[in-house]
This record gives C-alpha cells, sequence and structure tokens, in this order.
C-alpha cells in the first residue's frame, strides 16, 4: 500500500528537536545517537536538516529524517530516518523513504546511508536487522563494498554502506564515495578527534560501483 500521497515531507528546525531527540533516545542504539548539543549546532548550520513527514489531513507527525547536505559531491546522506513507533507496521517506512526519494533524487545523484551490521550474538536483534535491510534493498537500495565505519567515543563500529540512486544513475566512482564520507565525517562528527584516522582504514575496500538502471 503506497501511502505517500496521504503525507508530506516538510522542513523543521530546532524548536522541533526535544520531541524527535526523545523518539530517537527509544530507536536508536546509544553509540549510534549525537548528544542533544551536537544536534543543536549541527542544526544552527545550513548543511544539517530535520525533515518532518507529517499527515496531509491533520499534521499529525508520523516519522522524521535527519540530512546532511554533501557540499559538491551531489549526495545526500540521511544521517537518520524513523516512523514513530506508534505509526510503524502501517506502510509509511516505505512511503517516507520513497517521498525522500522523489524529493531529493532530481537535483541529487543519490542518497547514502549506514545500516547495523547483523548481530552474532544476539538472535532477536539480528532478526530486527535482517528485516531492516530487506527493507532498504526491497526499496532498490545498493550495499557497497566500503567496509564503512561509524566514528563513536570509544572510537569506531562497523556500519554496512548502502546507496540509492536517482533513475538512470549507474555508477558511484570511488572518488565521490571517498569525498562524501570525508565531508561526512569532518561535518557531522566534528568534535571526535580520532575521525581522520578511520578512513585510511578502510579506504582500500572504496570501490566503483555499478548499479543495474
Amino acid at each position: 500500500m503506497d501511502l505517500a500521497p496521504q503525507a508530506t515531507i516538510s522542513l523543521g528546525g530546532a524548536e522541533d528537536l526535544p520531541r524527535i531527540y526523545e523518539d530517537m533516545e527509544r530507536q536508536f542504539p546509544p553509540c549510534e545517537l549525537y548528544r542533544y548539543k551536537i544536534f543543536m549546532q549541527l542544526l544552527n548550520n545550513n548543511r544539517y536538516k530535520i525533515l518532518l513527514y507529517k499527515r496531509a489531513s491533520d499534521g499529525e507527525l508520523l516519522g522524521y529524517a535527519l540530512v546532511y547536505t554533501i557540499e559538491d559531491n551531489n549526495i545526500l546522506w540521511i544521517d537518520y530516518l524513523a516512523v514513530l513507533k506508534e505509526y510503524q507496521g502501517q506502510g509509511w517506512g516505505k512511503a517516507l523513504f520513497r517521498a525522500l526519494w522523489q524529493k531529493y533524487c532530481g537535483p541529487f545523484d543519490g542518497m547514502l546511508f549506514s545500516v547495523e551490521y547483523v548481530s552474532e550474538t544476539d538472535p532477536e536483534l539480528a532478526e530486527r536487522q535482517k528485516r531492516r535491510i530487506a527493507f532498504y534493498e526491497s526499496l532498490g537500495a545498493h550495499r557497497l563494498h566500503a567496509e564503512f565505519q561509524q566514528p563513536c567515543d570509544e572510537g569506531s563500529f562497523p556500519m554496512y554502506l548502502y546507496f540509492k540512486p536517482r533513475c538512470g544513475f549507474i555508477t558511484l566512482s570511488r572518488m565521490a564515495q571517498i569525498q562524501a564520507i570525508t565531508q561526512m565525517y569532518d561535518y557531522c562528527f566534528f568534535y571526535m578527534k580520532r575521525r581522520k584516522e578511520l578512513l585510511p582504514g578502510y579506504k582500500c575496500t572504496i570501490v566503483d560501483e555499478q548499479f543495474n538502471d
């Protein structure tokens, strides 16, 4: 069921962060979350934004995305994407992802984002992670070869890197990926001193990617 016509994406602001952050604390592992004050700093800059996904009939908030526009690279980094707990399982997740893609994959070549590795020790968590991966792949996102490392207070942890290209965009160069990751590290993780040590450790795994049109 395609619910996209019944909801719209609008630009949010710092005033929306308290509600969004409260939901994020319930839905995302602590290691994947910035501190609240970091979000506020990011939102005060031009390239990091909150997008609100609201039901058209009454303006009810259904979900949200936090995105970073990568400069001079024509790629949108989806930092966080979620549907509120009470609206999950109703098709809104697919509708939100498609709405983002329709909105940005014209001016942009595609959307880049990270996804959790599948747990080898927690079967219940592993099933949720597998469903999340299947969700994105069913929507046309491609797993990249890069052995991406997500910065965190303890250093880093591995994440899958995915890319959803716009129609007709069938290649993603190694150089474009390196530029995007470098900018994202410096912009979103500016406060982590060891961020510059990460990319050299897996740079050799980044390759030119080819997609089926």
